[in-house]
Order: structure tokens, then sequence, then C-alpha cells
């Protein structure tokens, strides 16, 4: 059996789950039902495919070579609402705390990227899947490389499988063909213009019987109706340009590494950054997959007590130079210098260590001059640094 490598389209499916559930916050506010939604349809679609690698895709804000090519290219579309935007970067977020291999590349849309990747998997002996909810990426699909478009409506989620046969039995033409019907119909979703007068029932009669644009208009006179004939006639230019437009691009300049994008587990995924981002956003329903234990205290591993004034001199010899911060063990309750104005002592402090001895001392004295009998003294700098200096023998 062949690898399989499963290709996310990032914008198209966040979009899909945003307008397909409920709109969910968590008590801090966050918009979260896209995410929420994104990860439902991810396991899902790991589960069903049993991929060996993932990636996912996202477009950039950048124009890419479409829009050189035609300035109004997606012109018409509606500004992305901001309860779907703020998640736009959390789910990439999360993407990152699963290991999940995320790709962009500036002057491409995701749909290139995904179809480069496609292109070269499919060369490379494997199987592709592409999960996206844009129908656009029907013209990829092949034997070996599936479509899959989900449909969430009232929070249920169908999904529909397209190999090339799939595609011609319910558009009647093949994959790469639909791009002729483009070229024709044009596309209002993208902006694409097509010709005027021909809609997806001319287009179709028209590919059907001529294969592709350039056949059609080299057999003008023959071409029916009359209306797309003379559209055709008069603006075989737009036709070429909104071939172009509808293209998807194969061979796309992406540094990309298979091995970046290897799944050897879907419980590879659930990672404890992944179960903390869950807690966070407060995906409680989603927590169960993980089996995460809670997140360690590392501190606790460089924790050491001194109980020798030798090795509490080596300890703040070696703390010289560094940002450090002390805390005081009070023997007992005291009222001075040091108690604030609600009476808890003020134990907590920070320091520079210095480079000469007699520096240091000053600036030890500085965490305890005047300083009431006490138990010790606790000090850390960052994690891996942390110790307790019993006052008794180590600090006399």
């Amino acid at each position: 059996m062949s690898e399989k490598i499963l290709l996310i389209d990032g914008h198209s499916i966040l979009n899909r789950a945003f307008y397909g559930l409920p709109d969910l916050t968590n008590s801090e506010g966050k918009h979260t039902g896209a995410v929420y939604g994104f990860l439902n349809i991810l396991f899902r679609t790991i589960e069903e495919e049993k991929p060996q690698y993932l990636t996912v895709a996202f477009d950039l804000k950048a124009p890419t070579f479409r829009h050189k090519m035609f300035e109004a290219y997606k012109g018409t579309r509606k500004p992305m609402p901001e309860e779907l935007r703020e998640q736009v970067p959390l789910i990439k977020e999360m993407l990152t705390a699963m290991g999940v291999n995320v790709v962009t590349k500036e002057g491409y849309e995701a749909d290139d990227i995904l179809g480069t990747l496609a292109r070269k998997s499919e060369a490379a002996g494997m199987d592709a899947t592409i999960l996206s909810g844009d129908r656009d990426l029907l013209q990829l699909a092949t034997d070996k490389v599936m479509i899959r478009l989900p449909k969430t409506v009232r929070g249920k989620t169908t999904i529909e499988d397209y190999h090339a046969q799939q595609v011609i039995e319910k558009y009647q033409v093949t994959p790469p063909q639909i791009i002729e019907l483009k070229a024709l119909m044009g596309d209002s979703a993208d902006n694409i213009p097509g010709i005027p007068g021909v809609g997806e029932k001319t287009a179709t009669k028209i590919i059907v019987e001529y294969g592709s644009i350039e056949n059609a208009h080299e057999h003008l006179d023959e071409l029916k109706p009359n209306r797309a004939r003379e559209s055709m006639r008069e603006h075989y230019d737009m036709a070429q340009m909104s071939k172009t437009l509808a293209t998807i691009d194969i061979d796309a300049d992406i540094a990309y590494k298979l091995a970046d994008a290897h799944l050897e587990q879907v419980s590879d995924l659930y990672t404890e950054e992944a179960y903390l981002l869950c807690k966070r956003l407060e995906f409680k329903n989603l927590l169960g997959r993980f089996s995460v234990e809670a997140p360690k205290n590392t501190a606790e591993e460089h924790f050491k007590k001194i109980e020798k004034a030798q090795e509490a001199e080596a300890f703040f010899a070696s703390l010289r130079g560094k940002a450090c911060g002390f805390y005081v063990v009070p023997q007992e309750e005291t009222h001075d210098a040091h108690t604030e104005a609600d009476g808890q002592m003020n134990l907590f402090g920070s320091f520079a260590m210095q480079n000469s001895g007699e520096e240091a001392g000053q600036q030890e004295t500085a965490g305890s001059c005047h300083i009431p009998d006490f138990l010790g003294l606790a000090v850390a700098c960052g994690e891996e640094e942390i110790c307790y200096v019993e006052a008794s023998e180590a600090l006399p």
C-alpha cells in the first residue's frame, strides 16, 4: 500500500468551520468556534485517512501573481469578519503546538501550495488527499489525488470525496477541464470574469464538445448558441486570462521537506503544549483525546539545598554577574523597617551579583541588612540555578 499525505487548505477549512458552527467564546472573551470546528474536522479526517504525512497551507496577505495579472482578482470579496480574523493566528498557534507542518509562500495562494505538493507526492508514488472547501481544487483530482470537500451545517459535517472519475460523473468534464469551464463561465467568488453571456450549462456543453477554449475558438463558426459564439469572438482574450487565473500552479517554487510533515501516529499531535492551549480555549470535549500528564515543574529538577558555608560561598561566587531573585524565610513574625504598611514583611527582592567580592558582599547585604532572625535564603537565577541556603551554618 502506498504512503499517503494529507494536505489541508487552512483558511478554507477555518472559514467553513466558522460559518458552520455557532459563535463560541471562552471566559476570556476570545472567539474560538472556528478553531474548535477546524480541529474536529482535522481529527476526523486523520482518523479516516490515516496519513503518514500531514501539511496545512495558508494564504498570505501579500498579492499573488494573479493580482498582478488582474488587479480586480478576488476584489468583490467581503472583508473577513473580525471574529474570524482573530482566530487565524490562534489556529496557527494550535497547529504549531501540535507539531503540524504549516506552509506559506508569498506570491502564491494555498491552492498553489497544495497543488504543487500533491503533484510532487503523486510523482513519488504516494497517494494524496486534499481537504478544502474550495471546488477549484477539483482540477487536481486524479486516480492518486483525492479532493475532500466538507460541508458543515448546524454543527454537522459531511464530506464529499472526488477522484478523477467522480469529477467526470458529476460535472461531465475531466478535472483539468474544470479550468476550461471557469475560463468561459468565470467565477464570481474569485471575481474571474469569464466571457459575457455564458453560464455553467453553456460552458459545459462547449467543453464537452470541443475539449478546450482554444479548440472551441478554432471552430468558432460552428459554435452554438449564437450568443456564445459572438461572445467568444469578442472576448476571447478575457477567456484566456480567466483560464490563467483559474489554473492552479502545480510547480510553485516552495521550500519543502517531506520529513517535516511526517506523522508517525495521530497521538503525536496530542502534545502537552496543545493540551494546555485547549484548556485555555476551554475545548473541554477535546481534552479527553490527550493522555498527557500535568506539566512538569522543571524547577524542582534543579533545586539544591545548601547547608555548609563552603558550599554557600561557591554558590554565591557562581552567581556573580547574573541577575537573581531571592526570598528570605523568616523565623518568626517581626515588625521593623522591612515591614510594609499592611504588616507583611517585604521578604521578596532581586539583585545583581557583582564581579568583585567586596561588591558582592555589599549586594548580598542589600538582601540581608538588618533582617531579623531568619531560617534561610532562597535564591533563583532562571530555572536551572535554584538554591535554598540554610542560615544555621551556611549563613552564620
